[in-house]
């Protein structure tokens, strides 16, 4: 078994991990004192704030270790990367063709309707958004789709795959960071989701309730992180790929 490090792509990786490390005691320290001192006014509540915040460096350590492991490639006796063959057929459909350029485009129109869809009801008040969908909520809740239409744009302006992978992989961890955060504050009600829609299809929606609502998010955040996992390895083996095809070309 032999290893390579490229320390290119390492690099970003060590500094999301030291950042994500020295975040987690900072907010460790913190919460140790809020505990301590939970007998004053308010310290109690900051207490469990800085429980809910620790997700973020946890995320943070995670994707750092991911990124580094990205940079660590490793051959059997055969003497080819574990992840040559899904590399070399990715790398092969790396170029974006008119199809999945207008695919893109659709893309874009579709979460821009679904956006003006949610906001316009959250201007009318519907009661799906509670008292508690305040900025920060609507900022986790609305930013996705904003990320995810601009990486679309990207691929079809830039016409490469790969080259935009690296931001789809943390808009990955982004959408997991928000999933979670909305599922510790959940400012919805989903049994008045329902009433975004016409009367005459309401009963599609009646099944749903906030036990479910809170299972949807969790699963988000779940896929998400599995999403930023594959998509990190897959830019590795797809860039390895691209380069000696290269310099085979040279």
């Amino acid at each position: 078994m032999k290893f390579r490090i490229d320390f290119g792509r390492i690099l970003p990786g060590l500094i999301m991990l030291i950042t994500g490390l020295f975040l987690l005691a900072v907010l460790v320290i913190v919460a140790i004192v809020a505990f301590l001192f939970s007998f004053l006014p308010g310290w109690g509540a900051a207490a469990g704030e800085v429980l809910e915040i620790m997700l973020v460096p946890v995320l943070l350590i995670a994707a750092g270790v991911i990124i580094i492991l990205t940079g660590v490639s490793w051959w059997g006796k055969g003497g080819e990367g574990w992840l040559s063959g899904i590399g070399r057929a990715r790398a092969l459909r790396d170029s974006v063709d008119l199809s999945s350029t207008v695919g893109e485009i659709i893309g874009v129109a579709v979460s821009a309707v679904v956006f003006l869809f949610l906001y316009e009801n959250q201007l009318r008040g519907v009661a799906f958004f509670t008292s508690n969908f305040g900025d920060l909520a609507q900022f986790f809740f609305y930013a996705p789709m904003f990320v995810g239409m601009a990486l679309s744009l990207a691929r079809a302006i830039y016409g490469h795959r790969n080259a935009i992978r690296p931001f789809d992989a943390f808009n990955a961890l982004f959408i997991a960071v928000a999933a979670f955060w909305l599922l510790s504050v959940f400012p919805f009600d989903f049994t008045h989701f329902r009433d975004m829609f016409p009367k005459s299809i309401q009963f599609l929606f009646g099944w749903l309730n906030n036990d479910i609502g809170r299972v949807l998010f969790a699963i988000v955040g779940i896929a998400s992180l599995i999403n930023f996992v594959y998509t990190s390895f897959l830019y590795s083996a797809v860039r390895g790929q691209l380069q000696i095809s290269r310099e085979s070309q040279r």
